[in-house]
């Protein structure tokens, strides 16, 4: 005979998913909010004590940065501050530091991966 039991979910593991589920339905504005509440009241948790972070928007998408450093350096041979000067052009709500710290980052990940060589100064795609 086979011997099935079922686990009880611990309190916290119920709180800290209902309170996502909030997060998500205030952030999208979805209907039923008040019956998360509910369900949070019961396991003694305050839903407007909960911390509720901002969710902000991406600077690049995936894969976005990348495919722009590649495209960049099929031109040719470029210093990072070149790669930096060329993005941030194309993305103008983000500071030069921002945008250099980021290509540096990008640079030595695709290094990493054998897609690019650096040589002095210079960043160069091989062919």
């Amino acid at each position: 005979m086979t011997r099935r039991y079922f686990r009880p979910l611990k309190p916290k593991t119920v709180i800290d998913t209902l309170h996502y589920v909030r997060q998500e339905m205030v952030r999208e504005e979805r209907d039923g909010l008040e019956h998360v509440d509910y369900l949070l009241r019961l396991y003694g948790a305050e839903p407007m004590a909960l911390n509720m972070p901002a969710k902000t928007p991406k600077d690049f998408r995936k894969g976005e940065l990348r495919r722009m450093v590649l495209e960049t350096l099929r031109s040719g041979p470029q210093t990072g501050a070149d790669l930096a000067n060329a993005i941030q052009s194309c993305k103008p709500n983000l500071t030069y530091q921002q945008v250099y710290r980021r290509v540096y980052v990008c640079l030595w990940g695709l290094k990493k991966a054998g897609r690019v060589r650096h040589t002095g100064r210079f960043w160069l795609a091989p062919n």
